[in-house]
């Protein structure tokens, strides 16, 4: 129960975090925007951004999974933040960066859609479809 109790207050903290984010996006607070991405990366999945972002594709989810051992919750969190970061570089006019992100994202959500065991999200639904009509 305590465990159960700790993922729900987890995960109401961390949708505060993604709103403050929409907050900032929208506001074009970018510094800080990035800032909190991965200060948020680190809080919630104990690892660092840039590690993941060096993860060659083929190897992501086994590295995630087997070496960082992050959880179904993690992962979900970790692919938003990624999701973010991309987001952050479309803005920075980095596309290339930005496309390198979306990938990332879209193979936990899609790692997660197959394999997890998180209750429905019409917001995971969402950006598997747009991630999808973007050809990754």
């Amino acid at each position: 129960m305590h465990k159960r109790d700790y993922l729900v207050k987890q995960f109401e903290e961390f949708g505060k975090v993604m709103a403050v984010l929409l907050g900032l996006k929208k506001d074009g607070n970018f510094p800080e925007y990035l800032d909190l991405i991965n200060e948020s990366v680190k809080k919630y999945t104990q690892t660092e951004l840039e590690f993941v972002e060096s993860i060659d594709d083929d190897q992501l989810i086994t590295i995630l999974t087997a070496e960082k051992k992050l959880n179904d919750e993690q992962l979900k969190m970790l692919a938003d933040l990624m999701y973010e970061k991309a987001e952050y570089y479309l803005n920075q006019s980095q596309e290339l960066e930005a496309t390198h992100c979306y990938k990332k994202a879209y193979s936990i959500y899609l790692f997660l859609k197959e394999n997890a065991t998180l209750t429905y999200s019409l917001d995971m639904h969402y950006k598997i479809e747009v991630l999808s009509k973007m050809g990754l």
